[in-house]
């Protein structure tokens, strides 16, 4: 897991998929005054009876967070991998000319997300933050001791090989 040191920010970005929990630890940085801006991705949804899409969602959420309206950015396009949503957030955030993004993401996420956004920002100025959901039911020192944990793990180490391999 990816957990760096918190620092004032551009923005704070709210990886798709999840759950509330992403949006919820957005808010809490959000009302810390870590950033003035949340930016939430168009990802693919799996969730069986909705008819909406991530972005949508995840701005209701942040919205029900009392994120103002006026402080919430969708990033540009419609992402299937971390990889284009790093594409997407990096288009943003320069259009913007930002500087430091606070990356939230769930924390068996944190290390592949942190690879991907350190590669596709590498040629800019633009540092990042990892940031996992803190209060989150899965935990890098029991993760074994649960099917979900056992699942999630060997996901992000196959998406991790995938990626080292050249998988976008």
């Amino acid at each position: 897991m990816v957990d760096d040191p918190l620092r004032r920010a551009d923005a704070i970005v709210i990886l798709g998929g999840g759950g509330r929990g992403r949006v919820e630890e957005a808010a809490r940085l959000f009302h810390s005054d870590y950033a003035s801006w949340v930016v939430v991705t168009n990802t693919e949804m799996d969730y069986p009876g909705i008819r909406a899409d991530q972005a949508t969602l995840n701005r209701r959420e942040a919205l029900w967070q009392g994120i103002p309206e006026k402080s919430i950015l969708v990033a540009p396009g419609f992402a299937t991998t971390t990889y284009e949503e790093a594409l997407s957030v990096k288009q943003l955030a320069e259009a913007r000319y930002w500087r430091r993004l606070i990356i939230v993401t769930d924390p068996f996420h944190t290390r592949r997300a942190h690879l991907i956004y350190s590669k596709i920002l590498k040629d800019t100025d633009i540092d990042i933050i990892m940031r996992p959901v803190t209060q989150h039911w899965y935990h890098p020192d029991t993760w074994w001791q649960t099917a979900s944990g056992l699942r999630e793990t060997w996901t992000e180490f196959l998406k991790l090989l995938l990626h080292e391999i050249g998988y976008q």
